[in-house]
């Protein structure tokens, strides 16, 4: 039988921290029952970012100086991949589509992707050898306040997946 790997991948501004307006320093936490309530449901095997908040290394950089500590404290977890939008996000999607990556940027990506097609992209090319290499069945999911609720599956590559608006999470 194989193996059931699950990730759950947390967008940031208003699902787990307040928007970053004032800066990564100024962000407050919020949903935090909630995400806990997931977390221990789900049981994920790691905890990841996919967030259109951090769209390079200096943000992700200022991201990790304070808010990623405020973040693992509160959930008493370890996130582990956190890609940013230029460097990861886009550059991932483009491979998976066969298309050059200076020809997408952000506006576009979240315009004509947004952030249903660009998770589902980003998780086919993280998971899609997974089954080979490890006949591994892969889960993952997406909590993020402005997606609607939706579940997927690729049999072909052993993928399932759901994104969950945490708004219509009960508390």
């Amino acid at each position: 039988m194989p193996i059931m790997n699950k990730h759950l991948f947390l967008d940031l501004e208003d699902t787990i921290i307040t928007p970053v307006l004032g800066g990564w320093h100024n962000t407050e936490l919020i949903n935090v029952q909630k995400i806990s309530q997931i977390i221990k449901t789900f049981n994920p095997d790691t905890i990841n970012l996919f967030s259109f908040a951090i769209w390079n290394k200096h943000e992700l950089s200022e991201f990790n100086l304070s808010t990623r500590n405020m973040i693992e404290r509160a959930l008493n977890i370890k996130l582990q991949i956190t890609p940013t939008v230029d460097d990861d996000i886009i550059p991932a999607c483009c491979k998976l589509l066969n298309i050059a990556v200076s020809t997408v940027d952000f506006s576009e990506m979240s315009c004509f992707w947004g952030k249903h097609e660009a998770f589902r992209l980003f998780t086919r090319f993280m998971f899609k050898n997974t089954w080979k290499s490890w006949q591994q069945e892969t889960s993952v999911m997406l909590l993020d306040d402005a997606v609607i609720n939706e579940h997927f599956t690729w049999p072909d590559l052993h993928i399932s997946g759901k994104i969950v608006n945490i708004d219509l999470v009960p508390d």
